[in-house]
């Protein structure tokens, strides 16, 4: 009677190699997608968060630029995660725009690059993708 081996061939662990891979190369980009979403979410939790401030500025001085807000023109703040800047720019007695710039590992986003919230709610960014990839 003859002795089979039990084990795998080289040629069958290769396709096991092979199918992981392939797997691997589709999963990673969705993986590293969701990372950048979840960071942006830091950034407009921001963005939120400052034009809160700015339309509570405006509903008791009426006046977004006001001394006595707590923010202003030039003001800058750093996310909680610190992934993105926050600048007020351009606030005027009935405008505000506030620019999310990203820092550190979520700089090379360029699906989004920058975003903007004005007194609107009008929502942009500076990146090659979507309002609905971005917003």
């Amino acid at each position: 009677m003859k002795k089979r081996n039990l084990g795998f061939t080289l040629l069958e662990l290769m396709i096991a190699v092979a199918i992981v891979a392939i797997l691997a190369a589709f999963a990673f980009p969705a993986y590293q997608e969701q990372v950048d979403k979840t960071r942006r979410a830091d950034g407009k939790a921001l963005l939120t968060n400052m034009a809160q401030q700015l339309e509570r500025c405006y509903t008791k001085y009426l006046q977004y630029n006001n001394a006595g807000c707590p923010i202003t023109n030039g003001t800058t703040q750093q996310s909680e995660d610190q992934f993105y800047s926050v600048t007020v720019a351009g606030a005027t007695a009935t405008t505000f725009s506030l620019t999310a710039i990203p820092q550190g590992v979520q700089a090379g986003d360029t699906r989004c690059g920058n975003l903007t919230l004005d007194q609107t709610g009008a929502q942009t960014f500076s990146g090659t993708g979507t309002v609905a990839d971005c917003w």
